[in-house]
């Protein structure tokens, strides 16, 4: 049995609105801890350099 399915474009763009906007957010917060992560691995290796520096190592 078919049926006929309607839609509002207002509602629908509505929708996907909202929608782009949760992956928006969702994707700015993944850079964020990609970012926080890259800069501690950053301050690690420096922190292993002074290290092997200093023990000569």
């Amino acid at each position: 049995m078919k049926g006929k399915v309607t839609f509002e474009a207002q509602e629908v763009c509505k929708l996907l609105a909202q929608k782009i906007a949760s992956l928006e957010i969702q994707l700015a917060s993944e850079q964020t801890a990609k970012q926080a992560i890259v800069k501690y691995t950053e301050e690690l290796e420096q922190k292993l350099e002074k290290y092997e520096e200093e023990t000569g190592g």
